[in-house]
């Protein structure tokens, strides 16, 4: 009969702790964070373009905002706030009839934002991404030269 009660105690003492642990962690843990989280501006990269082995130029989206900020090894620095974003409001989703089936395209990019000398080098050339062309190869080389490199 002792071993029993002591048992009870020992299951109910637990039980105790572990929701006292749960209730602290739910209260004070994850939902401070991402509550918080939501305040603050999205930040994404739009799009880079490698200028050296360590430096480049990039495209960040802030908020409604684009910047393109310049980067290397020691340093970012601002080089231009661009033309911001009009946030897009969502539509109610309106089920369409069937299109027939187009042919597929390239995506271009938006240059109209960007510098003249930025714009002009994004565009896609005719071999882009295929296994013929040069800097399909050099972006590879890069690539496993990253990897293999000691730091």
């Amino acid at each position: 009969m002792n071993g029993l009660m002591l048992t009870l105690r020992v299951l109910l003492s637990l039980a105790c702790v572990i929701a006292l642990i749960w209730y602290v962690g739910r209260r004070w843990g994850g939902q401070g964070r991402s509550a918080g989280a939501s305040r603050e501006a999205s930040l994404q990269v739009v799009g880079r373009q490698s200028v050296g082995r360590h430096s480049g130029v990039a495209v960040v989206a802030v908020g409604a905002r684009r910047i393109l900020v310049g980067y290397g090894e020691q340093q970012v620095t601002l080089l231009t706030e661009l033309a911001p974003v009009a946030e897009v409001q969502p539509s109610p989703v309106v089920p369409k009839a069937p299109k027939a089936p187009a042919k597929p395209s390239v995506p271009q990019p938006r240059t109209g934002d960007l510098p003249a000398g930025l714009a002009d080098s994004l565009r896609p050339a005719p071999l882009q991404g295929s296994v013929l062309s040069p800097a399909t190869w050099k972006q590879a080389v890069r690539a496993l030269q990253d990897r293999t490199v000691r730091r």
